[in-house]
């Protein structure tokens, strides 16, 4: 402009003033400027075309230095160089300052619009000026892209420019340095991608200076990725680490190794996302997986976006709260969710146990037919690589931990788990916790909603009850391991800690489940009674196996009289059981068809085990059609101390003693009238002082329900009964009944009785006592009594005396 020096009054000249302003004050502006290359367009008009570009070359045209490099250019070389470390260059200057990083390399200059064939393989080595590359000032010709009219020319009407752009974006992942939204090169970039609407950006990023959200703002409509940065020196600082990175990628990755060999917490959360980043890739996945000595498994905390991003959680009854995204989270994960659905996780945050783009995608992985078996499936080398880290670290609760959460593994990573648990040494407790965990991620049911019962309906309404049908039934009914996740810091808050500081608590809550039947009917003709009913007393061995598993050491199963004896209603019944009073009717029903097979698995039941068979064995006991009343006797008399007065089998077995008594021999009856009044051994949580008053109290309350049903004891007997209980203060016959009584689920309003008949008459110094004690009102009571107030309003005199 100062060499063509238009009037000061021409439109030329006042369109410039903005950015001639902007040039003297030596920083940049806010002020609408009209657009440069609509301003070069004038000038070709006014000037000529070829004088204007003689001129741009002759300022820009600097001599040529084979020593001297600029920083910034061979920076950006670095980082856009291919294996080989030759620079791949795509530039929009006209300078040549670029050239001398070509020296000692492989490479060429490439000018419009010859541009590299990359969709043909043409390397892209070298340097691409994509708007023509500077002239000496006396050339001929000047081919710069600076007008309107040729940035209209490149990237719209002839396309080239678009065309190269287009290709790079499809096999390159393209950075944008040095623009900014507005400028005339981008918004014809982007228009010439647009014009066909089928370019796709996801691999298009673009640095800029400014705040992140004002950035991010400004490019996130042009479908360019913006990465926001504070300074200049800033961002070159950053770029030359990465260039640091490009020139030596097996040293920089030994050395991100060696960083994360201090564990997430330990590091910042930019140098997890270096971590992270060289996972991200298959030669850092491998690097990971190999290393002599494996980074921390609490990494897999990070990797995984549903861990990363996991709610807050705190313990009870302190204000300690734990936040994932503060101990795993990356520098540029986005602030937290709202609510942290695991759909919203998923959009927002980058997973790396998942497919990639740049990972392989396997062919075998989309047959119908002729597949791999399972366990041997193809995966994406870098995942392949996750996997093996995975399996190598099980030795950590981490893993565990982490595995107990996941909505099912790959049968490959529980087949490299269970190889590395056949070879390693792990402590007992360890072993049987992965053993659960693998047969919870084994079984479909823990994750899908449970129809097979409706499909077993419909195979038994159209085939009836063949083999095949029958095996499905034994499937679709097996009981199944499931879990729920611990709460308070555990929830979200992996241990970290040795196995033998771990409680199991801390990983999961196991629970033993049978499928859900829905409340649907299947009928059970009697010619295939007895293979039904093996199959559901196989599921109840299974069951057992399981609850020994898990240690479970106070189980409650249902009792076997639902309608004798009962406070209350039912109004929840776990699947467990639902199954075992379906068990009961399978049983009553082969007592009548087939008791002779019946008796012989009765016989068969443990009376060792403390979940399902002593308990239904005393109910079988009582069953006339199986069992003689001696014969019953016997086998009670035969349980050790444990079994016979496990708390569990209670009602079974007085009900067997009361429905019985009178057939049983009187030496029987007097055998189990000894064995009941001696009462049970002491237990380990009872101590030596308070065990003689346990023992004596729960022998009356059995021996004294049988007395209130009638049945008689012999006179020495019930002297000594009598005798045990006198001894007994406050005693009275309802601990006996209600001993025996299943209190069931009752909802009442509590009423309020403010009758003073209780301290009416008593001495004044005695109502105060009296009425306190009576104001106590037991869990199941529904009358709330209140004499003191009934005395006030009944007689204030003697209440006001008091008071």
């Amino acid at each position: 402009m100062d060499f063509f020096d238009p009037p000061e009054e021409s439109l030329l000249a006042s369109l410039f003033r903005p950015w001639n302003e902007e040039i003297q004050n030596k920083e940049e502006s806010d002020t609408p400027k009209y657009p440069l290359d609509q301003i070069f367009h004038m000038l070709y008009q006014e000037y000529g075309r070829d004088d204007v570009n003689a001129l741009v070359a002759d300022r820009l045209l600097i001599e040529d230095s084979s020593d001297q490099v600029s920083t910034q250019h061979n920076v950006i070389a670095r980082i856009s160089s291919d294996l080989d470390a030759n620079p791949q260059i795509v530039t929009t200057n006209f300078d040549h300052l670029f050239e001398p990083t070509l020296k000692g390399k492989v490479g060429k200059v490439h000018e419009p619009p010859a541009f590299p064939d990359i969709s043909l393989g043409v390397p892209l080595t070298g340097i691409t000026y994509l708007h023509g590359r500077l002239k000496e000032p006396e050339a001929k010709q000047h081919p710069y892209v600076l007008s309107s009219a040729d940035f209209g020319r490149a990237y719209l009407s002839e396309g080239w420019a678009t065309s190269f752009i287009r290709s790079l974006l499809e096999h390159f992942t393209v950075v944008l340095v040095g623009y900014k939204a507005e400028d005339p090169p981008v918004n014809y970039l982007l228009q010439g991608l647009n014009h066909d609407e089928k370019s796709g950006r996801s691999n298009l990023y673009a640095f800029d200076r400014g705040l992140p959200a004002e950035i991010e703002a400004k490019w996130r409509d042009r479908g360019v990725t913006a990465i926001a940065y504070k300074d200049h020196h800033k961002l070159w600082e950053s770029l030359k680490a990465w260039a640091d990175r490009a020139d030596d990628p097996r040293k920089w990755r030994a050395n991100v190794i060696k960083l994360a060999m201090k564990g997430p917490r330990q590091i910042a959360s930019h140098e997890r996302g270096q971590v992270f980043h060289l996972v991200r890739s298959t030669p850092g996945a491998r690097l990971l997986a190999t290393a002599p000595s494996t980074p921390p498994a609490e990494w897999l905390c990070v990797f995984d976006a549903y861990c990363r991003a996991a709610k807050k959680s705190s313990g009870y009854g302190n204000t300690e709260t734990f936040d994932p995204l503060d101990e795993f989270g990356l520098d540029d994960d986005p602030p937290r969710l709202p609510e942290s659905s695991d759909l919203q996780i998923r959009r927002t945050y980058e997973n790396l146990l998942e497919w990639h783009r740049g990972d392989t995608n396997p062919p075998t992985s989309h047959q119908l037919s002729n597949r791999q078996p399972t366990g041997s499936e193809d995966l994406p080398p870098r995942l392949s690589h996750l996997l093996n880290w995975i399996a190598i670290n099980i030795e950590s609760p981490v893993i565990a931990w982490w595995a107990i959460r996941q909505f099912g593994l790959h049968p490959q990573l529980v087949d490299r788990i269970n190889h590395q648990l056949r070879r390693i040494e792990l402590p007992q407790e360890a072993r049987r916790i992965w053993n659960l965990i693998l047969e919870y991620q084994s079984d479909d049911r823990n994750f899908n909603w449970g129809d097979g019962w409706f499909e077993l309906k419909d195979r038994v309404k159209n085939e009836g009850w063949n083999p095949s049908v029958l095996r499905s039934f034994e499937s679709k009914t097996a009981p199944f391991l499931s879990c729920h996740l611990p709460s308070g810091n555990e929830a979200s808050m992996p241990p970290f800690k040795d196995w033998d500081d771990v409680s199991p608590k801390e990983l999961a809550r196991w629970e033993v489940k049978f499928p859900d039947r829905h409340e649907e009917r299947i009928d059970i003709p009697d010619k295939v009674l007895l293979p039904v009913f093996n199959i559901a007393q196989a599921n109840l061995y299974r069951a057992v196996g399981f609850l020994k598993d898990l240690n479970e050491t106070y189980y409650i199963t249902p009792t076997c009289y639902p309608d004798r004896e009962v406070d209350g209603q039912d109004d929840y019944r776990t699947n467990v059981a639902v199954y075992f009073e379906w068990f009961l009717k399978l049983f009553n029903r082969m007592v009548d068809v087939s008791p002779e097979i019946t008796r012989a698995h009765v016989l068969t039941w443990p009376t060792d085990d403390q979940y399902f068979f002593r308990k239904l064995k005393l109910y079988a006991l009582n069953r006339v059609e199986l069992f003689k009343a001696n014969e019953a006797a016997e086998i009670l008399l035969e349980l050790n101390q444990d079994c016979f007065w496990d708390e569990k089998i209670r009602r079974e077995l007085v009900f067997l003693l009361s429905d019985r008594w009178d057939e049983f021999s009187s030496t029987n009856r007097n055998t189990l009238t000894v064995r009941l009044l001696n009462g049970p051994d002491k237990m380990d949580h009872w101590s030596e002082d308070d065990y003689p008053n346990y023992r004596i109290e729960i022998a009356c309350r059995y021996a004294r329900w049988l007395s209130l049903q009638g049945r008689s004891l012999s006179p020495d007997h019930t002297r000594q009964l009598d005798s045990m209980i006198s001894g007994i203060p406050e005693w009275n016959d309802g601990w006996a009944t209600g001993y025996v009584t299943e209190h069931r689920t009752r909802a009442e309003w509590v009423r309020t009785d403010e009758t003073p008949d209780a301290i009416i008459d008593l001495p004044v110094n005695e109502i105060v006592e009296r009425a306190e004690a009576d104001q106590d009102r037991y869990f199941e009571r529904f009358t709330e009594k209140r004499p003191f107030t009934g005395l006030v309003k009944v007689n204030p005199r003697i209440a006001l005396g008091k008071v």
